[in-house]
């Protein structure tokens, strides 16, 4: 009975010195990359200020066998923080809030202008190009993950893939006018 006692002693004290984890919980299943934030553009508006509106886009991977549920997301930038999508209604643009976003098993979603984001109404404080915007998003399985999302002035740039254009040949080009100064052709 004694050496039992000794042994279990020894193994729990290798488990606590080497890290090992008795209980079976895994690595975080739920993964956040690539954050950015933006201030929303305001029409007909001079300075930015506090107030208005923004969105945090973020990646979010699920390397889990289950799927995961953000449930919520929180920030001090913002009075109001929701999670939103943005769909196309017979060519109108709309926003609307979402109760939940699922994320499957072994799959991603991608948060990104002109679908689901994380709003913020009511910014705090003025986002400038350089600041970083903290934000904790709630899951259903992972629990509350804090993430940090860079600001560009409206945001990251987008990728416009090359268009090639052709010149009509010159005979098939109209002579500009130089405005009485001539013709170019």
């Amino acid at each position: 009975m004694h050496v039992r006692h000794w042994a279990r002693l020894v193994t729990a004290v290798a488990v606590v010195a080497l890290g090992w984890n008795l209980s079976g919980a895994q690595t975080p299943a739920i993964g956040l990359d690539g954050a950015w934030a933006r201030r929303a553009p305001m029409r007909g508006m001079g300075g930015h200020g506090g107030g208005g509106n923004g969105a945090v886009y973020v990646t979010i991977s699920n390397a889990g066998a289950e799927p995961d549920t953000l449930l919520s997301a929180t920030s001090d930038a913002a009075r109001t923080v929701e999670l939103h999508e943005t769909t196309n209604d017979g060519g109108v643009m709309r926003m609307r809030p979402i109760q939940k976003l699922i994320v499957p098993a072994g799959g991603r979603v991608e948060m990104k202008p002109g679908g689901m984001h994380i709003m913020l109404l009511g910014l705090t404080h003025d986002l400038k190009p350089g600041d970083t915007v903290k934000a904790t998003v709630t899951f259903d399985r992972a629990g509350p993950m804090t993430l940090e999302a860079s600001h560009g002035p409206m945001g990251r740039p987008r990728l416009i893939p090359p268009r090639k254009i052709e010149a009509p040949a010159a005979a098939e080009r109209p002579p500009l006018s130089l405005g009485g100064r001539g013709t170019l052709l």
